[in-house]
């Protein structure tokens, strides 16, 4: 059975469909939000991510609540200016063919907690599917909101999205070989462990292990 996400059709050439507001999309083009039970995923454009970086008020009113206090943390807030960028870049005319292409929803999403109307983290892709359909998917949720399954729930509900488009064959990611808590976070989100490099563990979910492939 699919995801809610993705319509039982498929698009010649173009991946699986996904619906949204009555319209029929297809990624990388599918810039609305994603629902699940606890939370709302935002795919963040320019004015989002330029706000995050500067404007904590302004990213509130474009996110539809408050950010949490430790959101975002050092390791994102170091990304963001760069990911800014690229947002910049591809929409700007001057760059013409060499501009970046628009991340549609391969970036950044923030994790907005219907409960407390409050941004609590945020997953991200490194970019559209590569060449050999490689996705690669990063997380991250304020401590205060951790082990209530927030970060799996969001997570799945993305890794859904991706395998949606059939460019995508299969995601991956890594961890610290230490961090306990990716690593039981990785294997519920159905990762296999592929490997080690030094203190880092690399992580695999090929698109014949999706649920929704079945």
């Amino acid at each position: 059975m699919w995801p809610p996400v993705c319509v039982e059709s498929r698009r010649r050439g173009a991946g699986f469909a996904l619906t949204a507001g009555g319209r029929t999309l297809t990624p990388p083009a599918f810039p609305a939000s994603l629902d699940t039970g606890r939370l709302t995923l935002q795919p963040v454009d320019r004015a989002l991510a330029r706000a995050l970086i500067g404007d904590r008020q302004r990213a509130a009113e474009l996110a539809g609540g408050l950010l949490h206090r430790d959101f975002p943390d050092a390791i994102l807030s170091t990304k963001l200016p760069a990911f800014a960028q690229r947002l910049d870049d591809a929409a700007n005319p001057a760059l013409g063919t060499t501009a970046p292409p628009d991340t549609g929803g391969w970036g950044l999403w923030l994790f907005f907690y219907k409960t407390e109307r409050l941004v609590v983290g945020a997953a991200s892709f490194n970019g559209p599917p590569t060449a050999d359909g490689a996705v690669e998917l990063g997380y991250q949720v304020v401590p205060a909101h951790r082990r209530r399954g927030l970060t799996i729930e969001g997570c799945r509900a993305l890794i859904d999205w991706a395998f949606c488009d059939s460019r995508t064959l299969r995601i991956v990611a890594d961890c610290a070989a230490d961090n306990a808590a990716s690593v039981r976070t990785l294997e519920k989100l159905g990762l296999n462990l592929a490997g080690a490099r030094g203190d880092r563990l690399d992580w695999i979910l090929a698109r014949a292990d999706w649920p929704g492939s079945l």
